[in-house]
């Protein structure tokens, strides 16, 4: 048979061994229940600090907005139909890499006018996007080979 060791206990030290949502504003002599309830208690806001957890942090004018909303949608059009095998997608990309490349100024939501509006740059952004498609179609191409040799393997 194992003999079991005794353990010696020893006095708790609220300030070391009390959990952390009970440490601070106790009150000595307080029933467990009212410390466990302090976990509970409502957290004091006043409007601002509520609001501002739903505000954004820049302030936009609409029509800039609306351009982010542009840029957004052109870019996501962009890069996710660029391997696209769907004749819809295809178009889809096609038409917002015109956009991307079209250098004109003469139409408001042109892709100049709204990268100047925005504060982005026209030309960087447009060379990194090229130089992601670049990138992308790579790798297409080298998983198409690798899963090609891989049945003339078998």
């Amino acid at each position: 048979m194992i003999a079991k060791k005794r353990v010696k206990t020893q006095a708790p030290n609220n300030s070391a061994r009390a959990p952390f949502w009970l440490r601070g504003g106790e009150r000595p002599g307080a029933p467990v229940e009212e410390k466990a309830m302090m976990v509970f208690q409502p957290d004091i806001l006043i409007g601002s600090q509520f609001q501002s957890t739903y505000q954004r942090r820049f302030h936009l004018d609409p029509e800039k907005v609306l351009m982010l909303a542009v840029l957004q949608d052109a870019v996501v059009c962009f890069q996710e139909n660029v391997s696209a095998n769907c004749k819809r997608k295809q178009v889809m990309h096609l038409d917002a890499e015109a956009w991307i490349l079209n250098d004109d100024k003469s139409y408001l939501f042109s892709f100049e006018n709204v990268c100047e509006a925005l504060g982005y740059d026209a030309g960087y952004m447009r060379a990194g996007l090229l130089r992601w498609k670049r990138a992308a179609l790579v790798n297409r191409t080298e998983k198409g080979t690798r899963h090609a040799m891989g049945r003339v393997g078998t």
